[in-house]
């Protein structure tokens, strides 16, 4: 069976303007997830043999193989109704030497670094900023969310119709 990640970004994706205005409480940062989100990685976790994979810059002062670091994101995902699986290197990785040599930090490289060293048949990049994917990873894999409102419908389309060549796990 063929291998999928699904790189996440968490503001502008699951994180949004939209669902804390609407959820607002008395702690003001951002703290919860979009449930219409996770219902579509779910959708995307029962129909691909997918590995999620973190990109976003809430993971950048976790280690990857700590054990409490990986339980709190894996919490914070599970209590949101998250059902899919994190990859075992679940992170990539912004102080990868390779990605310091192409001047630091760029999500574009750190996914670039990361399928070098865990290769994978395909993948999709949700994100809400573009970091030049598809300049540095050469294919085009990247549905750029809204950073207000998340994901949208039109983003959800946009994903499928990339997903859309994939060997579905249940055929």
């Amino acid at each position: 069976m063929k291998q999928y990640y699904v790189f996440l970004d968490i503001d502008g994706v699951f994180t949004t303007g939209r669902v804390q205005f609407a959820h607002s409480a008395a702690y003001s940062m951002w703290h919860r997830f979009d449930p219409i989100a996770i219902d579509f990685m779910n959708k995307i976790h029962d129909t691909y043999n997918v590995k999620f994979v973190l990109i976003s810059t809430w993971k950048n002062n976790y280690l990857v193989d700590d054990e409490t670091s990986i339980h709190w994101i894996k919490s914070a995902f599970g209590n949101s109704g998250f059902r899919g699986e994190f990859a075992e290197v679940w992170k990539t990785d912004p102080e990868n030497l390779s990605v310091m040599k192409r001047g630091g930090y760029n999500r574009a490289n750190e996914v670039k670094d990361y399928l070098r060293y865990y290769p994978a048949d395909d993948f999709i990049i949700f994100d809400d900023n573009d970091y030049r994917y598809k300049s540095i990873l050469g294919i085009k894999r990247l549905v750029l969310t809204n950073p207000d409102n998340g994901i949208l419908y039109a983003h959800m389309k946009n994903a499928w119709s990339i997903m859309g060549q994939w060997e579905n796990k249940n055929v």
